[in-house]
């Protein structure tokens, strides 16, 4: 060591105050330019390596002019890290020199002690100074860096790699800080008391590095270091009042900060016993928040930290919760009370969920408890999901008392229909949680929880008499016992004072000694009787307790005893533990039931949900619907059978959901290997039995997606088949027949599973069981239809002869079924049957001809008289041949028929009407499959023909195969009425040169124009034809329902008639009208539904035909049977998204079904305008008539009723540009509007609507349209609620045309206008409605309710099928667009 300096050093506030010369004190007496430094810090390089740390006196200048530096270019920077090293180095000795110099025993002098004050200040002071320059350099560069890559103007480089190991130098220098102050620092001082500013500059340096530097988990120790630094000051230095300050500014500034410092201020609290800095800082932090409760960044860092430290110390916050709570619960930032509710609930879950919590803990945890469950009602979306997410993990893991799972499920099941998704979705997945982990029950089927109740609340009403009569004995024997008292305290003085201490072997047991005791007492030998107790209570370990009694207590501490063996003797058993079991278990059953029930009553407001425009409602009610079927509860069956609809979604996640969630509840076992297949098939069976008939073909879509994915597999495929043919021990015959569906659908995408087994199945259809069941049989034809690959045409397999054994025996199988009486389903069985015939045998229209023809024999035989017209050829008489006898309540047969027919009635002859019933059901079946085959089959066939006689004429001239290819391979797989539409649409375009593919299109054509005159020609106007002498009778039958009174009987004339309608355009449209009264006047629910489908059919057929009388279908929308609307909703959805009817004004009948009384008529009508809203601009066209229709005064709807409809058919607009033109349109629809309802209708349109700038803008310029209607409340409230769903978006661009808008709405609100120029300026609108209203009126329908067809039709299009439908329909969007 120098000698001592004449000079001390003061830690300056800035460092250029070291410039200035004061009296003693140093100061710097050179500042070194750059190009000097390096040279310098050469020698003090070498100084500092000679472990002199008082070359600092000499050489402080040098580190001062480095750090003086104004450049910040790489040399500059050089300086600073070789200057930092140094530095490192020379503190790195000035601690070696320290700790033995201050822990010495031996006081130092005042120059020792002065020249070491100023050494210390001085290394300490340049190398903090450094440090910091380095942060700030370091901080600069990377803001720099961030401005070039955003701009683009750099790559993005390290930038550490211009300051190499530089947070490795950085932790190393605060361990030092760190290991400098471990020495009596204070000592330095006389008196021993530490400066404020050389403290604060150790401090200093630790409250930067928490702004700088985000926690890591590899620079943790670092934090770790500054903490101990500041806890060292802080117990040393008397740091504890600055220390929150500190703190709580770097909290407000930095929002990476609150991991660290929470941790660091746990690290305090366990290593240095500080907690009251916590306090103190949590007193400032509420302060804070109080006075600013908005959503600012300072709460949001506040929070994070409060949770934070919740996380990692809930003991220590635990006794500041419940200000926390009070103060913070209240305010009105949102994420303020996320933050304590989230507290509370990590709280609750860390230390109070132990089941031996104090009585005090146990009020803490339910007040916390009670505050969860109110904010389940909080006034933000955001906070009631916070909430619901925390009772979520509260239910995780168990920490939701029974107490309280009742009323969080009460008010879970109340969010179910909160207006935000995020609430929803947060409710569904508690609801969720709460079943998969309930306490009660695997299943909580609440009829079977009742039945367990009630069984045990008898059980306990017994027992409860059993003690009642057990406390009658109990008295009488304690009477018994009070005399026997007398008797025996003689004998046990005596005994006791014989032998006061007794003392006993341990050979024998408690209960052998109590069986031996039990008799003694009834035998009255007391003496034994006393002995064998003493030694029981010896061999008990009482012998220590019983000698310390005085010899009075000895005798009734044995009489005691006796007392039990007494009743023990008597046969006396206490009942009261059993009671108390008993007890709980029927309050156990009692909470299941009221939990069970809470949970059931979840699941009615989950339907609409299936059906939402939002994802996230619709993937949680699936998933919500699983887990509460899988838990039997009751209601989810019709939710699993609603979820099916979502198969036909056109949306592939929601598919797969439900796709997955059927997987899980039929497919997921704790088995493998062949149990499982079995249990897999009664899960696919005991659902299908469940499910409605109507919903075969969406379970059918999931069954091809599970066969192709291999989850039917082979296993199960055995299992199903072992049941089919009852091979499964335990098969029912039911099961068999769900089997057998099940084989169906699986095959429908595998046609080997039917292919590979075609014997066993004909074997099976024939059979016994086939006979004995007309189910079994049908299904077996449908099971051997699917035998033949639906990717497959004509030409892939071979049809069966129609002589084969074993279509003879189906034939003469469905001979015995069409006489059987009894046979509820012979509609399925004929249609099985003809399906069969038609798809699998060689010429099926002979193998019907003679079928029908036996049937006709078989009348003729036992009901009809033969006709005894001369010279008949058995071959062509396809007619009738007689005449239809008496039928049951029925007159006799008219003279037109009797004249046709030539026939007379027989004598005492009656034929059932069921006969006549079913042949008709036959005829109107076998018509329709018979022109499939030829528009199928017969075409298609005659191509493939067409096909192999080309390539052989190819083959012989050596031609290229493409060009003879192509019209072939174009329609191979169409039907001939698909290949006219398309050669029809063709033609309809002259202009357009016709390309190579269509010139061979003429024999296409002339195939195609064949079969079309055969269905128009011959099938129904050939009088050779077996139709053409039907058809006259089944019309007749149609046309005298008064004289044909059987239900039956009319329901399959009618649908005999629809079906022969599709074959002839001509027949179609000469008894068009006449199926419409039919419609229009029978009373028959069945009737009219199935003319509704036959409608359906016919409009796919001849569309250009049904088109004037589509309005009779919109009419059955308006009908009080459920059924024929439900059948209407369906058939009309099915044509408009087909695009087989024009989307016109009429939609808004169907729009009404969306507020219809019936779910599944709702759910329809959803589902089918989401799938129009995603075809282009149909909605949009036609949403200007929905809107007039609905609003129409004269149509009395509800006003609750067209918000509805209308808030859900607007939801489905998405577009900006549709949308501003419509609030164009409505804006323009006030001015001739005269009904104050119809301008709140319009105001609520417009509410419903998403706006952008544009759209505001559209407002804005149609104000003076809407000017004098903003008086009425409702009309001002709707537009202060697009004002207020506007700003809600928080888009900048927005803010200045709302607030224009709002400011002309006020506007609005103080303009009175002149009546006499409001008139005037009515007037074009009154003309418009005068206008309007002369328009020819729609002639009146005969229909019951039903609609009336639209005036001015247009003349149908002169083309066939669809391309003449679309031809017509061209100028959609222009006619909608002018409205």
């Amino acid at each position: 060591m120098e000698d001592a300096p004449n000079f001390q050093f003061v830690l300056p506030l800035n460092s250029s105050d070291l410039i200035n010369s004061c009296s003693d004190q140093y100061f710097v007496k050179e500042v070194f330019p750059s190009s000097e430094i390096p040279g310098k810090l050469l020698e003090c390089k070498r100084k500092a390596h000679q472990q002199d740390p008082f070359y600092i006196f000499e050489h402080f200048d040098t580190y001062y002019s480095v750090l003086e530096s104004p450049g910040v270019d790489s040399a500059s920077v050089r300086n600073l890290m070789r200057s930092f090293d140094l530095i490192y180095i020379t503190v790195d000795k000035l601690g070696q020199d320290l700790q033995p110099l201050l822990t010495s025993s031996e006081p130092m002098s005042n120059q020792v002690r002065s020249s070491y004050l100023n050494l210390t200040k001085m290394v300490l002071f340049l190398q903090v100074s450094t440090v910091k320059k380095l942060d700030q350099i370091v901080q600069q560069t990377l803001r720099d860096q961030q401005i070039n890559v955003q701009k683009k103007r750099a790559k993005q480089q390290e930038v550490m790699e211009q300051f190499p190991d530089w947070d490795h130098k950085r932790g190393k220098f605060l361990i030092q800080l760190f290991n400098i102050l471990q020495c009596p620092l204070e000592k330095l001082w006389s008196p021993p008391v530490a400066e404020e500013d050389f403290v604060s500059m150790f401090c200093d340096i630790c409250y930067r590095t928490l702004e700088l530097h985000q926690l890591r988990s590899d620079n943790r120790h670092i934090f770790d270091t500054v903490f101990q630094i500041l806890g060292t000051c802080i117990k040393r230095f008397n740091q504890a009042m600055t220390f929150p300050v500190r703190i709580l500014q770097v909290l407000r500034g930095t929002e990476h900060s609150a991991s660290s410092i929470a941790n660091g201020i746990l690290l305090l609290h366990e290593e240095y016993g500080i907690s009251s800095v916590f306090s103190i800082l949590l007193k400032s932090i509420v302060e804070v928040l109080n006075q600013d409760t908005s959503d600012s960044a300072v709460s949001k860092n506040f929070s994070n930290f409060l949770t934070e430290f919740a996380n990692i110390a809930p003991k220590l916050i635990i006794p500041h919760l419940a200000k926390l709570a009070e103060e913070l619960l209240d305010c009105q930032s949102h994420s303020i009370r996320n933050c304590v509710l989230q507290i509370i609930g990590d709280t609750v879950v860390c230390e109070l969920t132990s089941e031996e919590l104090t009585d005090e803990l146990r009020e803490v945890r339910n007040e916390f408890l009670d505050h969860l469950l109110d904010h389940i009602l909080d006034i933000s979306a955001h906070v009631r999901s916070k909430v619901l997410t925390i009772w979520h993990h509260l239910k995780t893991q168990h920490a939701i008392p029974l107490s309280y799972l009742t009323k969080v499920l009460e008010e879970t099941v109340g969010r179910l229909e909160d207006k935000s998704s995020l609430v929803r979705r947060a409710a569904m997945q508690l609801i969720k949680s709460a079943l998969e982990s309930n306490p009660y029950s695997p299943k909580l089927s609440l009829d079977d929880l009742r039945v367990k109740h009630e069984k045990e609340v008898v059980a306990m009403e017994k027992l409860n008499e059993r003690l009642e009569e057990e406390r009658k004995q109990e008295e009488k024997l304690n009477e018994e016992w009070g005399t026997l008292a007398v008797e025996l305290l003689p004998f046990i003085e005596e005994n006791l004072k014989e032998f006061p201490e007794m003392q006993f072997d341990k050979e024998e047991s408690d209960e052998s000694l109590i069986q031996r005791i039990i008799p003694l007492m009834r035998e009255k030998d007391y003496k034994a009787v006393i002995v064998l107790v003493r030694k029981v209570d010896f061999l008990a370990g009482n012998q220590a307790m019983s000698s310390l009694l005085k010899h009075e207590e000895h005798c009734v501490y044995v009489m005691a005893l006796m007392k039990t063996y007494h009743l023990l003797a008597a046969g006396f058993k206490q009942s009261s533990e059993e009671m108390l079991h008993q007890i709980k278990t029927v309050q156990f059953l009692k909470d299941s039931i009221e939990f069970a029930q809470m949970v059931t009553a979840a699941f009615p407001k989950l339907h609409e949900m299936l059906m939402s425009k939002t994802n996230s409602d619709v993937f949680e009610a699936v998933d919500l619907f699983t887990t509460g079927y899988m838990f039997g509860i009751h209601g989810t069956l019709s939710g699993m059978q609603q979820m099916l609809q979502l198969v036909w979604s056109s949306d592939k996640e929601k598919r797969d959901a439900v796709c997955a969630a059927y997987k899980r509840i039929l497919f997921t076992t704790d088995q493998t290997g062949r149990t499982h297949a079995i249990l897999v098939v009664q899960n696919l069976s005991k659902f299908l039995s469940d499910i409605e008939y109507g919903h075969f073909k969406a379970l059918e879509s999931l069954m091809a997606e599970w066969v192709n994915g291999e989850d039917i597999d082979a296993a199960v495929i055995k299992v199903l088949f072992e049941r089919f043919t009852l091979k499964l021990e335990g098969t029912t015959p039911n099961d068999a027949r769900l089997a057998l569906q099940l084989l169906i659908m699986a095959s429908k995408s595998k046609a080997s599973i039917s292919a590979a087994n075609i014997a066993l199945i004909e074997s099976i259809a024939i059979g016994e069981r086939g006979r004995r069941d007309p189910r079994l049989f049908s299904g077996c034809l449908q099971f051997l239809l699917n035998s033949i690959d639906a990717n497959n045409n004509a030409k892939y397999y071979k049809r069966l002869n129609r002589d084969a054994e074993f279509v003879q025996s189906i034939t003469r199988l469905f001979l015995d079924f069409f006489f059987h009486e009894k046979l509820s389903n012979f509609d399925d069985v004929a249609t099985s049957l003809f399906e069969y015939l038609y798809r699998m045998c060689q010429a099926p229209d002979l193998i019907a001809q003679r079928l029908v023809a036996e049937l006709l024999r078989r009348f003729n035989d036992n009901w009809l008289v033969e006709e005894s017209a001369a010279g008949a050829d058995k071959e062509n008489d396809l007619g009738l041949g007689s005449q239809l006898s008496q039928i049951p309540y029925s007159q006799p047969a008219s003279v037109a028929l009797t004249q046709t027919f030539g026939a007379t009635q027989s004598q005492g002859s009656c034929m059932p009407v069921f006969l006549l019933s079913r042949f008709i059901f036959c005829i109107g079946y076998m018509t329709v499959k018979e022109m499939i085959f030829l528009d199928m089959d017969v075409y298609n066939n005659m191509k493939y023909r067409e096909k192999i006689t080309a390539l052989e004429e190819r083959d012989k001239r050596n031609q290229m195969a493409s060009s003879a290819q192509t019209p072939a391979r174009r329609t191979l797989n169409m039907s001939a009425m698909e290949v006219r539409k398309r050669l029809s649409g063709v033609t309809a375009e002259p202009q357009q040169e016709p390309d190579e593919d269509l010139v061979g299109a003429t024999a296409e054509d002339n195939i195609a124009e064949e079969i079309n005159a055969i269905c128009e020609d011959l099938m129904l106007f050939n009088p050779n034809a077996l139709l053409s002498h039907l058809s006259p009778t089944i019309i007749e039958i149609c046309k005298r329902p008064g004289e044909y009174r059987d239900a039956k009987l009319q329901q399959s004339a009618t649908l005999a008639l629809a079906r022969l309608m599709t074959v002839s355009s001509r027949f179609c449209e000469s008894n068009m009208s006449f199926l419409m009264n039919i419609l229009n006047l029978t009373k028959n629910i069945r009737i009219k539904c199935n003319t509704v489908v036959g409608l359906s059919d016919l409009t796919f057929r001849f569309p250009n035909i049904i088109e004037p009388w589509t309005g009779h279908i919109y009419a059955q929308l308006h009908e009080s049977d459920t059924e024929l609307r439900l059948t209407a909703i369906k058939m009309l959805s099915h044509l408009i998204l087909n695009e087989m009817i024009r989307v016109k004004g009429q939609i808004a009948d169907v729009a009404l079904c969306l507020v219809d009384e019936n779910e599944e008529i709702r759910d329809i009508t959803k589902q089918s305008f989401k799938e129009i809203a995603n075809k282009p601009n149909i909605l949009y066209n036609v949403l200007p008539d929905i809107i007039s229709r609905l609003s129409d005064v004269n149509l009395g709807l509800e006003e609750d009723r067209y918000q509805q409809v209308m808030s859900y058919i607007l939801g489905l607009i998405q577009k900006d540009r549709q949308i501003e033109t419509l609030v164009e349109k409505l804006c323009l629809r006030f001015p001739v509007t005269r009904v104050e309802r119809q301008w709140r209708d319009i105001a609520f349109c417009l509410s419903q609507l998403t706006y952008n700038e544009r759209a505001v803008n559209k407002l804005i310029d149609n104000v003076q349209h809407f000017r004098d209607k903003v008086q009425v409340d409702e009309v001002y409230q709707s537009f202060k609620l697009i004002i207020s769903n506007t700003n809600k978006q928080g888009k900048p661009e927005l803010k200045a045309v709302i607030t224009e808008f709002e400011k002309r709405l006020k506007e609005c609100l103080e303009v009175n206008p002149d009546p006499a120029s409001g008139q005037s300026g009515d007037q074009p609108g009154a003309s418009g409605v005068d206008a309007n209203r002369s328009r020819a009126p729609a002639p009146k329908s005969k229909s019951r309710g039903g609609r009336q067809p639209a005036a001015g039709k247009k003349a149908p299009a002169k083309g066939r099928g669809r391309r003449g439908r679309k031809d017509s329909t061209s100028d959609e969007t222009s006619d909608s667009d002018s409205d």
